[in-house]
């Protein structure tokens, strides 16, 4: 099999198949089977003639657009394998990924448009050709796609110009190399908080397989459907939503913030492209609901019939908003729990199941999703007690990852995923529970991040399902300090207040006392701390055990895909936590000691 050439199986000679749509243009640009199909071949055959050979790695540092698609089948046709990154990564995180997987070429863009300013990016990119070329003897290229925008190549030659690029092809007919359904396809990669990033090699077939099962019996998406995945390149669902294309869906390849001009931004874009299904994260809806941005107020939104939300928990308050006021109730809000490790979803949504706040719906079709304890290490169920615990998958899946790049031996694989209940089960690392009268799942956090003070285990989604409630705050993170001095952890929230609202020791303690009330004595955090920011992946997650491991007198390095770097530095403070406290006339809460 061919990824890319099921990708055009689907063609429809002279039918629209993209919509570009370009931050704060109100122009969209229609794309055709054909002109995609004509593209594919030039970069194809250029790629050909370039010395590109099954195996070979071809990445891209490279924006949501027209080329990103194109390079990405005319890689697969050839058997070659893609890898794409965010052109908002610095130089040190392009490196700690191009370096592992060594391209032969790397496609890129000279300036990028985000929020209104347009960027130049010509002296990031000198700085990582420079420095890869020092490092690899197998980097041929590096392809600028500049958009009729002057730049300076380097001095070395590698860095060429799109143009000249497509003028290497022959003109020879698009052709697909015929595969295994294991071949790699993509490598994508973990976020790199703990260590250099996971180099997650993707088959072709399984990544087909398992987008096509999950989008088609999951989100009722159907032939013909307009798609708006809001996503980077750097993110799985950039690969996902490719699939989209293989039974005749029309996708929206929107490039800029979500937000410019305003917030009703994308839902302009479902309104003019009649769109289906729009893909958004939990922390996009949250912003959409603490601005009181109300779609269904202002727009046409009939044609939607799916909102998914992934990235992150989605809480009960936003699931509540959304039909209540944010959207038309007969639009079917998929939450889901999945990741870029296994590029899909072990828990999901169904549009035959009853949808309850702040549940998951179903475990994913053809995926069998248990609960474990975390503490028997021989895997105990414990997915009907209603108790939370490790969600674990108990047989090989479609998309399991075939290895990671550079890992010879397989350790760092194994140690990834088997390494908690042995080499049969998959280990997932979100910490969750059912619920035994409805039969949804709740997510409480990452099982890394479980929160643990006198031997409680607990989630820290509970604690922002009560404090992000109270109006004033706009954020939270709450997370775990056992500094080497500590005989226990003890839990520190972290909040970050809305513009005008003032954060005083009464305040604190109301968010306490609300905790102890909607959860229990034990869930009350020891301290509460008001912080200018809260930092988030690019992906929108909260960051939790990187700050665990700052408050807790470690010194972790900080990964490229932080969104706000800049804010961990206000957290080091916290390693004397009792000097921070006592400094601010704070007083500790007993009442769960």
């Amino acid at each position: 099999m061919n990824f890319a050439e099921n990708i055009f199986k689907s063609s429809q000679p002279g039918k629209t198949i993209l919509h570009l749509a370009p931050e704060g243009s109100e122009v969209v640009r229609d794309v055709t089977w054909d002109e995609l199909y004509r593209q594919v071949s030039q970069v194809s055959s250029s790629m050909a003639a370039s010395g590109i050979k099954v195996g070979d790695r071809i990445a891209a540092v490279i924006s949501n657009r027209l080329e990103t698609i194109v390079c990405c089948l005319a890689t697969l046709s050839l058997g070659a394998i893609w890898s794409t990154s965010s052109p908002d990564m610095g130089v040190d995180g392009i490196l700690d990924r191009l370096k592992q997987i060594r391209p032969k070429l790397v496609f890129c863009e000279s300036h990028v448009t985000y929020n209104g300013k347009s960027r130049d990016l010509m002296q990031k990119h000198h700085a990582w050709t420079q420095t890869l070329s020092d490092a690899s003897t197998e980097l041929d290229n590096v392809i600028v796609i500049s958009d009729g925008k002057p730049f300076k190549t380097n001095e070395g030659g590698k860095m060429i110009t799109w143009e000249k690029f497509v003028s290497r092809s022959t003109g020879a007919p698009l052709t697909f190399k015929q595969l295994p359904f294991s071949h790699p396809g993509f490598i994508v990669y973990s976020s790199g908080t703990s260590g250099l990033p996971k180099c997650i090699v993707h088959s072709a077939g399984g990544l087909l397989l398992q987008v096509r099962k999950d989008s088609i019996l999951s989100y009722d998406v159907r032939p013909g459907d307009t798609i708006l995945q809001y996503t980077t390149t750097g993110w799985i669902m950039w690969a996902m939503v490719l699939v989209s294309l293989s039974y005749g869906g029309k996708v929206v390849i929107y490039d800029g913030s979500p937000m410019v001009p305003d917030n009703l931004a994308l839902f302009r874009l479902v309104e003019k492209l009649r769109v289906n299904l729009l893909g958004t994260s939990a922390k996009f809806l949250s912003l959409l609901m603490t601005s009181n941005t109300n779609p269904r107020e202002h727009l046409d939104l009939s044609s939607l019939r799916t909102i998914t939300s992934t990235g992150s928990t989605l809480t009960p308050q936003v699931a509540k908003w959304f039909y209540d006021t944010g959207f038309p109730p007969r639009i079917h809000l998929v939450s889901t729990c999945g990741g870029t490790d296994l590029a899909a979803s072990l828990i999901t949504g169904a549009g035959t199941l009853p949808l309850h706040a702040g549940e998951i719906q179903s475990h994913s079709l053809g995926m069998a999703v248990d609960i474990f304890d975390l503490e028997d290490e021989n895997g105990k169920s414990i997915e009907n007690t209603g108790a939370a615990g490790e969600l674990v998958c108990t047989q090989p899946f479609p998309s399991q990852p075939v290895c990671f790049w550079g890992d010879e031996d397989g350790e760092r694989y194994r140690t990834s995923y088997f390494e908690q209940y042995g080499n049969r089960i998959w280990q997932q690392g979100d910490f969750v529970s059912r619920n035994p009268a409805t039969g949804g799942y709740l997510t409480h956090g990452r099982s890394d991040g479980v929160l643990n003070p006198a031997g409680v285990r607990f989630g820290s989604a509970e604690i922002y399902h009560v404090v992000e409630q109270h109006p004033e705050v706009a954020d939270s993170l709450c997370v775990g300090q056992r500094r080497p001095q500590d005989p226990d952890e003890s839990v520190v929230l972290f909040v970050q207040m809305i513009p005008g609202a003032i954060f005083t020791p009464p305040f604190a303690h109301k968010l306490q006392d609300a905790i102890r009330v909607g959860l229990s004595p034990r869930h009350v955090p020891k301290y509460v701390f008001q912080v200018p920011d809260i930092p988030h992946t690019v992906n929108g997650k909260k960051i939790e055990i990187l700050v665990k491991k700052i408050i807790s007198g470690g010194k972790p390095k900080i990964s490229p895909t932080v969104a706000n770097p800049e804010c961990l530095d206000f957290y080091k403070q916290f390693v004397a936590i009792e000097e921070v406290a006592a400094k601010q006339g704070r007083t500790l809460y007993k009442s769960h000691l």
